[in-house]
């Protein structure tokens, strides 16, 4: 699990967002499909990510996110 650090408006997702990394791409550079999605489980957004992106989720992020 991973958290967005910035907005992504174009997307619809905004900083503090947890997602799923879904896959890792080594080429052409590293990067991450994530998905994130809302409290019903339905897809928000699932895009390749870059890692200055994105950080490790925390253990109460994840606690917080809706079921």
């Amino acid at each position: 699990m991973v958290t967005l650090i910035r907005d992504i408006p174009e997307e619809g997702l905004c900083a503090g967002m947890v997602g799923a990394v879904i896959d890792v791409y080594a080429e052409p550079a590293l990067a991450y499909e994530v998905e994130f999605c809302d409290a019903l489980g339905r897809t928000i957004g699932q895009l390749a990510l870059l890692p200055e992106q994105l950080r490790p989720a925390t253990a109460a992020e994840i606690q917080a996110r809706p079921a």
